[in-house]
């Protein structure tokens, strides 16, 4: 297998074979990208997922059947202390990845699976957080105003009315999320089991949910590592 380490951004992929470093636009469909690999025979890809910004580069594994490994998240740091402890140049993130790739990735190499029960929560969840963000900024922003005489009372009660209806976009995401897992009966009842957990809300209960379905291999410091929660206290 030819392996490819491959650093992932918000606008660009910054890849390694070995041999040369290439950068390429992480734009829809990532084309320029995918003739790259189709020239490279049997490629094999070491990536860290990194929230939307890796997804194009997911879509583009699954449905091409390429093998990947997804590193977790709390390990690229390692790899960078270790390759600057062995070189006197610094080694970019691709190249560590690509490391990582020939001394131990083809052992955790596979390929991804489409679920779309998993991208779905994900999906609902993802429109959750951002109206969540959006009330807690307009609640700032109440309590703000609401402390200066001179802001009209009518502009606050503008704002009054967006936060509610901004609270009962995050119910509807929620609500809808919930009832996307329990349209499958295994999924349903892990989801009761977690939820059983003490400490466990149904934010935290989906998102794991949803994570042990996409990566039905990961460990549970993967996990934990990918749902960003604190490793001391989950």
């Amino acid at each position: 297998m030819h392996c490819i380490g491959v650093d992932v951004s918000k606008q660009e992929l910054v890849t390694f074979d070995g041999k040369t470093e290439r950068i390429f636009p992480n734009d829809r469909g990532l084309p320029e990208f995918r003739r790259f690999v189709k020239r490279t025979e049997d490629a094999f890809i070491v990536f860290e997922p990194t929230s939307t910004y890796s997804r194009k580069l997911e879509t583009l594994c699954r449905t091409n059947h390429i093998l990947c490994c997804q590193l977790n998240p709390r390990v690229v740091p390692h790899l960078r202390q270790v390759g600057r402890g062995r070189s006197k140049t610094d080694s970019s993130d691709a190249e560590l990845l690509y490391r990582y790739g020939i001394e131990r990735g083809h052992n955790e190499a596979s390929e991804l699976r489409q679920d779309s029960l998993s991208e779905s929560i994900q999906a609902r969840l993802a429109c959750y957080r951002v109206a969540q963000k959006a009330r807690v900024a307009y609640q700032g922003l109440h309590e703000a105003l609401e402390n200066d005489p001179a802001t009209p009372r009518t502009l606050l009660a503008e704002i009054k009315a967006e936060i509610s209806a901004l609270k009962n976009r995050e119910e509807r995401y929620l609500v809808a999320a919930q009832r996307n897992a329990e349209e499958d009966e295994q999924t349903g009842r892990r989801l009761v089991a977690l939820l059983s957990i003490p400490g466990i809300g149904p934010i935290t209960a989906l998102t794991l949910l949803a994570l042990f379905r996409k990566y039905p291999g990961a460990t549970r410091s993967q996990i934990v590592a990918l749902a960003g929660l604190d490793p001391i206290q989950f």
